[in-house]
């Protein structure tokens, strides 16, 4: 009686060309139309505005940092 056999042994190595030919540039292409759309939306809102939600989410950003920092800091004393 002889022992296991592996049946993939006698199979060659392929090589894996799925997202070559598609996949891709089909992802480049969405990516540069979403940019497209976005700087035509930014475009379009005044620079008062822009201003205006930067400095908002710049604040979220710094409030956001601080409440981890506190967390971070409290997980230590524990």
């Amino acid at each position: 009686m002889s022992g296991p056999t592996d049946e993939t042994a006698g199979d060659l190595p392929v090589k894996d060309t799925g997202l070559n030919h598609f996949g891709m540039g089909g992802l480049q292409e969405t990516s540069t139309t979403r940019t497209m759309k976005s700087r035509q939306a930014v475009s379009r809102v005044s620079r008062e505005e822009l201003e205006d939600r930067f400095l908002r989410l710049h604040d979220e950003n710094i409030l956001l940092k601080q409440h981890a920092r506190k967390q971070e800091d409290k997980i230590k004393r524990l």
